[in-house]
């Protein structure tokens, strides 16, 4: 009879959290099945008895590392009741954010902060959907369109040179004109 596969804690844990330091540090490409396997004192056959692949294993330890912020960045679009408190509220939330990134960065591979961007933007995507159907957006492209298209530009935003170089209020007025430019797409 077929075993069950174990979801959590004990040796799967270890091999999550062994895996998600040589991620970072690494890259995936140089993170092998069996240097993980080395840091846990682990035979080849127990990593395929909880996970399928490397790859499995790296959505793992992704869905880990954001599964706060994606409820955090829900609930805060949730509870919001303008846009202009949206701003105000995803600054704080950015700037604790990119605290918490730079204790980790560290050594962190170029590729690991590539895929990670790329699923900050892709988690904030429903939790923007959900803020532009509360301000009115009724469109002429897709809401996932929209809000992807909003989440984008905010990031392209915060990732400038120009950006760093804003006063706070300045901030705040980019990321309320981001978002009524695509509110106003709707109309």
């Amino acid at each position: 009879m077929a075993r069950k596969p174990v979801l959590e804690g004990g040796k799967r844990d270890e091999i999550i959290a062994a895996a998600a330091k040589l991620f970072f540090t690494d890259g995936f490409e140089k993170t092998s099945v069996r240097r993980i396997l080395d840091e846990v004192d682990g035979e080849v056959g127990m990593f395929y008895h909880y996970f399928k692949s490397k790859d499995e294993l790296f959505d793992v330890v992704a869905d880990r590392f954001f599964h706060q912020y994606e409820t955090d960045f829900a609930e805060m679009a949730a509870e919001i009741s303008s846009v202009e408190e949206f701003a105000d509220r995803f600054l704080v939330m950015f700037e604790t954010s990119m605290e918490q990134y730079m204790l980790i960065q560290g050594n962190m591979h170029w590729t690991v902060r590539s895929a990670l961007h790329e699923r900050t933007v892709a988690a904030l995507i429903p939790a923007a959907e959900e803020m532009l159907k509360k301000y009115g957006y009724h469109g002429k492209y897709p809401l996932d369109i929209a809000a992807a298209k909003t989440i984008a530009g905010i990031s392209a935003a915060i990732h400038s040179k120009s950006y760093a170089e804003m006063s706070r209020d300045e901030k705040k007025e980019l990321i309320i004109a981001l978002i009524r430019e695509t509110i106003g797409d709707g109309q």
